[in-house]
């Protein structure tokens, strides 16, 4: 069953209000419930409005909608999943998971984490199908379990039968069900402990196998989002970067600095002949579980503006290495200097 076929079932389109919904929905139960329509296919007809209900709130809540069962009537309520009072799946009938999603830190999804997963859902009523009451061992009070009343017309002269409204004509007691006080659905609590692994991707899905949570089973499926990290970026191909200023001078003299890893802190020695460093293992792992790639670490030198004496020092160094190039034959700036002149004599020449 799709979404367009569920709302179908109810007269509806996807602009009706969630009242509007729950409305329609308790009108068709109260209808078709086979403890009070004895056509030979109310158990068809309810089951397929108790799923084209489900399907419409879990779309609603932003669940993933339910596999339709398998084509073919059946003449027994329980057959409808909704209807299995112990929670667990009816005939070949799948129970449908829990749908929700998980936001990881990227620190986490890299190193794995335990986290607990709480929420809740609503469901049709086990104990009443949805029609919110319970049918008694004892005859309707309004009726004395004729199942019609009589009314006076014509002034009292004559008299006239109808169904009875308080027990929908059959004659038997009704109150409202304890289990869902006669609102016709239930909500379902849960509390998980759920270990998520070392190099958990965004996007992924993780599968929490059935537990037991009051008297119903309860599997969970989680679509994790990794959310974004004030440090670290996660490239397409799973290398993981940071980006950094450092001291430019510290950058020229080789210091050590501090780099964030997920690790935590981590001493690095600069080097004024590298911007990208790699830092073996300390990065995101390659697949869940298992081996961390590189960690890649890009530095940009930052230096100060400079004063007029700061400036006058600087030039000082710029005349000194220059000197020391044109008494020292195998310095780099002296074999450039020849190259150079080679070329543009060459260049006179031609």
């Amino acid at each position: 069953m799709n979404t367009q076929e569920a709302y179908q079932v109810f007269g509806l389109d996807h602009s009706a209000s969630d009242a509007e919904l729950k409305a329609r929905w308790r009108k068709l139960v109260a209808t078709w419930h086979p403890d009070r329509n004895p056509a030979a296919d109310a158990v068809q007809r309810m089951q397929g409005i108790n799923k084209a209900y489900q399907h419409i709130r879990l779309v609603r809540d932003g669940g993933m909608a339910p596999e339709p069962p398998p084509e073919g009537p059946s003449a027994d309520p329980s057959a409808d999943p909704e209807a299995n009072d112990d929670g667990g799946p009816s005939g070949t009938t799948p129970r449908s998971p829990h749908v929700r999603k998980v936001r990881l830190s990227l620190d986490d999804a890299c190193l794995g984490c335990t986290r607990t997963v709480r929420g809740h859902f609503n469901q049709t009523c086990r104990a009443c199908h949805g029609g919110g009451q319970q049918i008694l061992a004892s005859s309707c009070p309004t009726c004395k379990g004729n199942g019609k009343i009589r009314k006076p017309v014509l002034f009292g002269w004559s008299w006239t039968e109808e169904p009875c409204a308080a027990c929908d004509g059959d004659g038997r007691g009704r109150a409202p069900c304890d289990r869902c006080e006669g609102s016709g659905t239930e909500t379902v609590s849960y509390r998980r402990r759920v270990r998520f692994p070392s190099g958990t991707r965004n996007g992924q899905v993780l599968s929490v196998p059935a537990a037991r949570h009051g008297d119903l089973d309860v599997d969970l499926e989680l679509h994790v989002e990794v959310e974004p990290h004030p440090l670290f970026t996660l490239d397409d191909d799973n290398l993981l970067r940071c980006d950094m200023p450092v001291n430019g001078y510290a950058w020229l003299t080789g210091s050590w600095v501090d780099v964030p890893t997920p690790d935590g802190l981590q001493h690095m020695r600069l080097n004024r002949d590298a911007l990208a460093y790699r830092l073996a293992g300390k990065g995101f792992p390659l697949e869940p579980n298992g081996p961390r790639g590189d960690f890649v670490v890009r530095v940009t030198p930052s230096f100060p503006p400079l004063d007029d004496h700061q400036q006058a020092l600087l030039d000082q160094l710029i005349e000194a290495n220059t000197q020391l190039a044109q008494t020292d034959s195998k310095h780099p700036l002296a074999d450039w200097s020849k190259r150079l002149a080679q070329f543009q004599r060459t260049r006179q020449a031609d």
